[in-house]
């Protein structure tokens, strides 16, 4: 009776994309501490700057509210008729850089005085829309606060105009806290960013150090240098992602507990609901986990590939 002959087992095609997939979370658990590490870095800087980020947001919104309140107040020459004045409207709208322009007339400004002065508004008694020392004006709000200097010297152009008030001082330091906060939000992004794809990249290369007797051998039978690639890419995008994902969730209880807190100690301070940005945030978190895990990856993998 013949024996039966042993037939060799026949290996899986390593050329499939289910094999870089394979590989490339073989590669996360080869290495368990250091993508562990990578995974908590990535997402300790996606949520600083992500943080920073949500906080200068919703300062801006609030020096966005402060600039629509910062208003131009202007007041029209006496000798102008109701008509004459309401008909300036739309010369001081067609101004580029003027948001909303509102008709305030005399009669309103004296009872908005009124208001102002409370108990010592009895100084006012005896005036009234037959004797009144307040002039027809407008109040005007502006677009870009930066340029309010070359907007009033187009107002002044207006025939009809007789004062402008411009609050400087407050609209100066709107502009330079704006700067201030787009520098700051800016420059952490850069950095942590930064700092994260080194993470990355050195978690990479200690798993492209301990399979390198095999991409030696590969590249020696003819494999390229894609065909290498491909599993650690893989690689970093799975942690980024994961991190990304994880960063999400965490900057959601994190914003909601800073708007409690926020909002019991600075009732005046306006905070947006995380819903109005959550879609984006969620899309940045992951899209951000994906390109520091793959730019890490691919700068780590050029002197293990040069064989």
């Amino acid at each position: 009776m013949s024996k039966k002959t042993k037939q060799p087992r026949q290996r899986k095609s390593r050329t499939g994309i289910s094999y870089f997939w394979a590989e490339g979370i073989h590669n996360i658990f080869l290495n368990g501490f250091m993508s562990f590490a990578a995974v908590s870095i990535i997402l300790a800087c996606l949520l600083i700057t992500g943080s920073v980020t949500l906080i200068s947001v919703n300062i801006d919104l609030n020096i966005r509210q402060l600039q629509q309140e910062s208003e131009i107040a202007l007041y029209i020459d006496e000798n102008f008729t109701y008509t004459q004045a309401r008909a300036m409207e739309k010369e001081l709208a067609a101004i580029d850089n003027v948001d909303t322009v509102e008709f305030q007339s005399r009669e309103r400004s004296l009872e908005d005085l009124r208001r102002q002065l409370g108990d010592d508004a009895y100084i006012l008694e005896g005036y009234d829309s037959n004797n009144n020392f307040m002039r027809d004006g407008y109040r005007i709000t502006l677009k870009d606060l930066s340029l309010a200097k070359q907007t009033e010297e187009e107002i002044k152009k207006i025939s009809g105009v007789a004062n402008i008030v411009v609050r400087e001082d407050t609209i100066n330091a709107l502009v330079r806290a704006r700067q201030v906060f787009q520098i700051v939000s800016f420059t952490l992004v850069a950095a942590l960013g930064a700092i994260s794809i080194f993470i990355i990249s050195n978690t990479v290369k200690l798993a492209m150090f301990a399979r390198r007797e095999e991409i030696v051998i590969e590249k020696m039978v003819g494999a390229t240098n894609w065909f290498i690639r491909w599993p650690f890419i893989i690689e970093g995008m799975l942690l980024g992602l994961v991190a990304g994902g994880l960063g999400a969730l965490a900057e959601w209880g994190i914003y909601e507990k800073l708007v409690g807190t926020v909002t019991n100690a600075l009732p005046a301070f306006t905070m947006a609901g995380f819903e109005e940005f959550a879609v984006v945030l969620i899309a940045v978190y992951l899209g951000a986990g994906v390109v520091i895990g793959v730019g890490g990856s691919v700068l780590s993998m050029r002197r293990f590939l040069d064989v």
